[in-house]
């Protein structure tokens, strides 16, 4: 078994390294963030990761969420109680409380053994994330960044650069100021996340604010907006008015 250590603390991963050299368990590598936990995880396919759920920027729940293939199997590592964490347990996720103790670690590790032998793990998409997070209590914050694909991998985009996100056929698409890029997320978790410098158009499109010069009616009840890019987006009969009413409020 190989494990991966992803954690934003020196120290944290350093203790994790020593134990699982006490339990004989080869260490593939360590990440102190989310994007390089992704990068590492492609690169060295490790079998297990040990992943910590409070990291800043991109949680242990995000880069969960954006495993790349072959998926490894994720053991969280949280400071949270026991009484939150059965929701992890019902959904067969596994967890270790920090400070991890070795012979929690062990166990955990036990049972990841298990797993890999019955080819068992759970997908993390968007339906558990949020079982996850709202076991947790977990608060969303507004994103300064947004986590896209790019021809390597993942990477992060800043928010000023995101002209509007479009989903289309379940796929979403950010289209940036240096091009088009692939976003696993959902428009819905989109919305909420980059608030509020964003409006939602339609049921398929988010835009950045700051890129919108002008809305004009189209006589039906819906509208549409002129973006700084050339583009043009159809606001919807639906969210028309709230809308207007948003880009008044920046006036």
């Amino acid at each position: 078994m190989r494990v991966l250590i992803v954690d934003d603390e020196p120290a944290a991963r350093r203790r994790l390294a020593l134990m699982l050299e006490e339990l004989d368990v080869e260490v593939a590598g360590e990440a102190a963030n989310g994007v390089r936990a992704l990068e590492q995880i492609a690169a060295l396919r490790p079998d297990v990761v040990l992943l910590d759920i409070q990291m800043r920027e991109l949680s242990g729940i995000d880069v969960a969420r954006h495993l790349p293939e072959p998926r490894p199997l994720v053991v969280f590592q949280t400071a949270h109680d026991s009484y939150a964490l059965q929701a992890f347990e019902q959904e067969a996720v596994d967890y270790v409380l920090k400070p991890v103790s070795l012979e929690r670690l062990r166990r955990a590790l036990e049972r990841a053994a298990a797993r890999l032998r019955e080819a068992t793990r759970p997908r993390f998409d968007a339906e558990l994330v949020a079982r996850l997070e709202a076991a947790l209590g977990t608060s969303r914050p507004a994103w300064e960044r947004i986590l896209v694909r790019d021809a390597t991998g993942q990477r992060l985009i800043a928010l000023r650069e995101v002209v509007r996100c479009t989903a289309n056929e379940g796929e979403v698409v950010a289209t940036t100021t240096a091009g088009r890029f692939r976003c696993d997320y959902t428009l819905d978790e989109l919305e909420s996340r980059l608030s509020p410098g964003f409006v939602r158009a339609s049921r398929g499109d988010l835009v950045n604010v700051a890129f919108v010069q002008g809305l004009t009616s189209a006589g039906d009840g819906s509208a549409k907006l002129s973006l700084a890019n050339g583009q043009t987006v159809l606001v919807s009969r639906r969210r028309a008015t709230a809308v207007r009413r948003r880009l008044e409020g920046l006036e």
